[in-house]
């Protein structure tokens, strides 16, 4: 990365909580806005405001986890002047309201979670399908996780494994909100083509419903996933499972 886009990201993970102009960002790069603007997302491949955003919403996460801090309080920590715009952008981004997000605890242990007695009753739904796949390896195992529709290059809410790619899927226990299934396997080939990926998304979860749906693998030189500045995640997806 550019030296100077690199003292823009760094600028924006240590003051998200600022005021952080266009102008403001391009002070740091030494460069003018427009310059500056262009050279970050050719850099990062988002635009500087969505960035900011993508960062805010990281830190409002960590912390609706790791503290009692209200809501309120929390959107004016990470920069929001309006708690309204802040909870519309962190639903919108997330799937679940920052209320919700807190209860579920969608940070807990993904592999192997079971609901306890504290866990709303009924708050989880679940995702089963099939496994179509072009190189036709049936016998290669497949990592699927269900991840929100954010930006950020989070770990999944919740995944699953299967030994084969002709066995039935199923994540259980995901939490009510708007989720996307991405899933990877290995494939013959170098580089792009030793794994074939593929998305599928929006999925609506509703307490106690069981959705079904198909989820097509492809080169990942070909794969259109939910968005493709997240393909890293189908990258990731087997080593969630590492100890």
């Amino acid at each position: 990365m550019r030296s100077e886009i690199e003292r823009v990201v760094e600028g924006i993970r240590a003051r998200y909580d600022e005021d952080l102009s266009l102008t403001t960002l391009a002070e740091m790069a030494r460069l003018s806005p427009f310059h500056m603007a262009r050279l970050f997302r050719q850099e990062t491949g988002l635009p500087p405001a969505r960035f900011l955003a993508t960062v805010r919403l990281e830190e409002a996460k960590k912390k609706l986890l790791s503290t009692e801090s209200s809501v309120a309080d929390i959107s004016a920590e990470v920069g929001y002047a309006s708690l309204g715009t802040f909870t519309t952008r962190f639903t919108r981004s997330i799937g679940v309201s920052p209320g919700r997000y807190r209860r579920l605890g969608l940070l807990q242990t993904v592999v192997g979670f079971t609901p306890t007695a504290e866990d709303a009753p009924f708050a989880y739904g679940a995702i089963i399908g099939r496994i179509t796949r072009t190189d036709e390896l049936i016998g290669e195992e497949v990592f699927i996780g269900a991840f929100s529709g954010s930006m950020t290059r989070d770990r999944p809410v919740r995944c699953c494994r299967v030994a084969r790619s002709d066995d039935t899927w199923c994540i259980s226990n995901v939490p009510e909100g708007r989720w996307y299934i991405e899933g990877a396997s290995q494939s013959i080939g170098r580089g792009e083509d030793s794994i074939v990926m593929g998305s599928v998304g929006p999925i609506d979860v509703q307490p106690g419903e069981v959705i079904e749906c198909e989820l097509s693998l492809v080169s990942a030189a070909k794969a259109r996933l939910a968005d493709m500045n997240r393909r890293p995640l189908a990258y990731a997806l087997p080593t969630i499972f590492q100890p």
